[in-house]
């Protein structure tokens, strides 16, 4: 059921991404100004105006039908995930998913989460370490192995023991960390 409901979480989130990403069907230049004279009335205005309302919301509700579509039709697997704790409280939950749309994460950094599309880009610790750091969104977050040990980076570039996840152990994991 939790499975369940975070596919539902993540395509939706997917699906909200894309629709206001691609914008609908309006055009990105600007409506060239329409003359008007002083003997226009609002009377004359309103009805204008609702048709214009009118039709931008049918094209709302046409985007989120497409939008609620692509959700249904989007399939989300988990792919891979690390888990680490400073022992102070903080998890930290690095989850990958894979979906027919795009690869997404879940990010949890102690404090705030994120799911969404990500970047990893290849970075060094201060003594040359190099490790993979993770963006979604305005949140980052790191990891690396060294032999069998997984280790997680914060944004401060503090390690933490940490742990590669199974599916059931992230699903577990986020819903006792998320409640």
């Amino acid at each position: 059921m939790k499975k369940k409901i975070l596919t539902v979480i993540l395509a939706a989130a997917l699906s909200v991404s894309m629709i206001c990403a691609c914008g609908g069907k309006k055009s990105s230049e600007p409506a060239p100004a329409a003359e008007t004279t002083k003997e226009d009335s609002a009377a004359e205005k309103a009805p204008a105006e609702e048709e214009a309302e009118e039709v931008e919301e049918e094209e709302v509700e046409e985007d989120v039908a497409e939008g609620e579509d692509a959700a249904d039709a989007t399939e989300v697997s988990y792919y891979d995930g690390y888990y680490a704790t400073n022992g102070e409280g903080s998890d930290f939950m690095l989850f990958f998913y894979e979906t027919s749309a795009g690869d997404l994460a879940y990010i949890n950094d102690g404090t705030n989460e994120a799911v969404a599309e990500y970047t990893v880009t290849e970075e060094s610790l201060d003594d040359g370490t190099p490790y993979y750091l993770v963006k979604v969104g305005n949140l980052s977050l790191g990891y690396l192995f060294e032999g069998d040990d997984v280790y997680i980076v914060d944004d401060e570039g503090e390690l933490y023991a940490g742990a590669q996840l199974s599916e059931e152990e992230a699903e577990a994991l986020h819903s006792m960390v998320t409640e």
